[in-house]
């Protein structure tokens, strides 16, 4: 007897039809009318050929019941699911049981769409079964939904490349799929005028920018090949199982970093007319996976140092490295921005994170000091002063300021440490004007591109003046021209009005810009100091002498005061005197010292 059995709670069910001796033609058809009109049904015979299907799922296959019957499901399979995937579904119902699962069908005009579905098998009197019953309920909506949440949870939606989520799973997959001993690659490539083009011309521009970007990227994309975007203006590019030789592995990273510098370089369109050049920085990583182990052996097998890569099964861990590489050559800058990553980056990286960490500690410690070094005349009589910053921390000891100064600037710190060398500037000058022997003193203090970039500084620097009393003309504020590369215009206003204020400027290291007698003729400064590389040499090198000669002959045109720094010897002293230089700075007049401790005379 042909009875409605599965296994489990199916063939509980099928007991008290079996008892009541109900005919299986019945069991059928009441099945069948219940669920007729709201899911989507077949029959097939032990061997999978359809021999019913409702009207439901004609309409839902757009097959007629004549093109169905004596097929199989192969008639509408998608292709999606793979042959295990259906293997197992035939292992399950053979044994008599239920099987449920979702499937993807495509219909006859293409389309696709997806079904719960539950397979019962309808046993014989031996409890094999003879008949299959499908019995479907359409999930496409839930399905397009949630292919649309993984859309956007794995897909950048601005160049629909993967995301950096997406691109870490499929670094994990790599490593899983490996043979272990391969060397993998990793590179990180930014666009570098992003942010500039986002802010001179929206958005917008900035994500044709990207999209461009990608698509060029995406031209390289291959089997060996993946590309996502892992940040704001970053692609990263995986390239696995190059091999276990890091050599090898090294020359097939830089050729395809090769062909992404070439792919991206040149002139882009962005619309309306607009066309900029891009630039990129590049890092990349070499990365083995941790059942190869490392050492001497390690080493020795793969041809590089073990520097020169790193082993780890971490997704995190590798982007992280290749992104500290790019970092640093931006930051190095240079023609050719390309850097692989070693492992001193990372120590030095955790410096730098503990150094910045330290300094925000000593600000609020009051670690920092401002020293002052003398200025003086042609007759050796002190005019002024410069102030320079020291940090001297209960932690790291004595911190030159070449180490921290860059590293405040890249951070912003710097912002913070100029509002407080001003501060101590007006101090000092307040109490200078008390002083006749100082209160004809000038104080310079450097001034830093971000502080520049500040709205509103020229009104704090004003309120500073007020709040301490500066008599005017003794305050100095000093640029560097790479200061000038970033708004010209705005800072020639900003000045003009600081000089009404009675507040002065002074062009640092001058000479060693390619551009500075443009600037000459717009900015409102009233000093010129020569830059302590020509100094040096002022003596023994003709050029550097020239050099010197021309910066004063530039002064005597447009009226600026002329200040050598760097002075170590009478040699120079002489020399510079002889050329006109007007006033002198150097370890010949003094060595900075804290401002209390400041001479008049040297």
């Amino acid at each position: 007897m042909t009875s409605l059995a599965g296994a489990g709670e199916s063939r509980d069910w099928a007991r008290p039809l079996q008892a009541a001796q109900i005919a299986p033609r019945q069991v059928l058809d009441e099945l069948m009318y219940a669920l007729d009109t709201t899911s989507i049904i077949a029959i097939t015979d032990r061997r999978g050929i359809i021999t019913h299907v409702n009207d439901r799922f004609c309409e839902i296959s757009r097959y007629s019941r004549e093109e169905l019957l004596g097929q199989t499901h192969r008639i509408v399979s998608s292709g999606r699911h793979s042959k295990e995937f259906f293997k197992e579904m035939w292992r399950t119902i053979g044994r008599g049981e239920v099987w449920k699962n979702e499937i993807c069908n495509r219909a006859k005009d293409g389309s696709e769409y997806w079904v719960d579905t539950t397979i019962i098998p309808l046993l014989d009197e031996q409890g094999k079964p003879a008949r299959y019953v499908a019995i479907r309920t359409e999930e496409t909506a839930r399905h397009l939904a949630e292919e649309q949440v993984r859309r956007l949870a794995y897909t950048d939606s601005v160049t629909g490349l993967v995301n950096r989520e997406s691109m870490l799973r499929t670094i994990s997959t790599a490593v899983e799929s490996g043979s272990g001993k391969d060397f993998n690659a990793f590179v990180s490539i930014s666009v570098d005028e992003l942010s500039v083009v986002n802010d001179a011309f929206g958005f917008e521009a900035g994500d044709r920018l990207l999209l461009e970007a990608s698509k060029r990227l995406h031209a390289i994309e291959g089997e060996r090949a993946h590309v996502g975007r892992i940040g704001s203006n970053t692609f990263g590019v995986l390239l696995p199982n190059l091999g276990a030789d890091c050599r090898e592995a090294e020359s097939a990273c830089l050729a395809l970093i090769r062909r992404m510098l070439e792919t991206l370089s040149g002139p882009l369109e962005l619309g309306s007319g607009v066309v900029i050049d891009v630039s990129a920085s590049v890092g990349y990583v070499l990365w083995i996976g941790a059942d190869a182990g490392a050492g001497s052996e390690q080493e020795e097998a793969s041809g590089c140092s073990a520097n020169e890569f790193i082993v780890t099964d971490d997704p995190h861990e590798v982007v992280k490295c290749s992104e500290i590489a790019r970092k640093r050559a931006r930051r190095e800058g240079g023609p050719h921005r390309l850097r692989q990553f070693q492992q001193r980056m990372l120590h030095e990286a955790r410096d730098r994170v503990r150094l910045i960490s330290e300094l925000h500690r000593g600000i609020e410690k009051g670690e920092l000091q401002l020293f002052a070094q003398p200025i003086v005349d042609r007759d050796r009589r002190v005019i002024g002063e410069e102030g320079l910053i020291r940090w001297f921390s209960s932690e790291l000891g004595t911190v030159a300021p070449d180490e921290f100064i860059p590293l405040a600037e890249q951070t912003g710190v710097i912002v913070e440490i100029g509002d407080w060398v001003l501060e101590e500037a007006c101090r000092t000058l307040a109490r200078w004007s008390s002083d006749p022997a100082r209160d004809g003193l000038t104080f310079s203090v450097n001034l830093s591109e971000r502080q520049l970039r500040v709205d509103g500084f020229a009104d704090r620097v004003r309120e500073a003046i007020k709040r301490h009393g500066v008599p005017p003309g003794r305050l100095t504020l000093e640029l560097t021209e790479s200061v000038l590369h970033t708004d010209l215009e705005r800072t020639v206003g900003m000045l003009a009005v600081l000089r009404t204020q009675g507040v002065q400027s002074s062009l640092d290291d001058f000479g060693t810009g390619y551009s500075s007698l443009s600037y000459l003729q717009q900015l409102p400064v009233q000093q010129l100091k020569i830059d302590r590389s020509f100094v040096s040499s002022v003596v023994d090198d003709v050029q550097a002498a020239a050099i010197a000669q021309t910066i004063v002959w530039l002064g005597r045109t447009f009226k600026l005061q002329i200040v050598a720094e760097g002075v170590e010897t009478e040699e120079q002293f002489e020399k510079l005197r002889e050329i006109g230089v007007d006033a002198f700075q150097g370890y010949l007049f003094g060595r900075p010292r804290p401002v209390r401790d400041s001479l008049v005379s040297v």
